[in-house]
């Protein structure tokens, strides 16, 4: 069973919808259920995102491809997962991080160890980074 709830100010957890109020009920009381925790992504948080990939491409000329420039951040972010070629070597594939399959809380360590990457590989600090990035949003 899956339901949707927000949890109020007082930690109480509330069924969001009416269809989730009538699953809800359906739960035994003095049990204990198990509960698996997931935020859903935010649209203004992934544009964000999208953005501070595109200000980084437009700010060096290493990359010909923002996408390139995407994976090896991604990669180098420690995203990524290794594979062995035919020949013995390893090779690095960056991870997916497809809106749909991320949740917030993974999204948002995502978004700081880019910055933290940034911040490592390039230079920048991330004052500069919040300061620039608005005009690409």
């Amino acid at each position: 069973m899956k339901f949707y709830a927000e949890i109020k100010g007082n930690g109480r957890i509330i069924p969001l919808h009416d269809s989730d109020y009538e699953l809800f009920k359906k739960c035994k009381r003095d049990t204990v259920l198990e509960f698996e925790v997931k935020q859903k992504r935010n649209y203004q948080f992934h544009k964000k995102f999208f953005a501070l990939i595109e200000m980084v491409y437009n700010n060096q000329d290493v990359y010909n491809s923002s996408e390139r420039l995407r994976e090896d951040l991604t990669i180098e972010s420690g995203y990524y997962e290794e594979h062995i070629t035919f020949d013995g070597e390893i090779k690095l594939t960056a991870k997916s991080i497809s809106f749909a399959k991320m949740d917030d809380i993974e999204f948002s360590q995502l978004y700081s160890d880019f910055c933290n990457t940034i911040i490592r590989v390039l230079g920048w600090d991330n004052e500069m980074i919040e300061d620039n990035l608005e005009s690409y949003l």
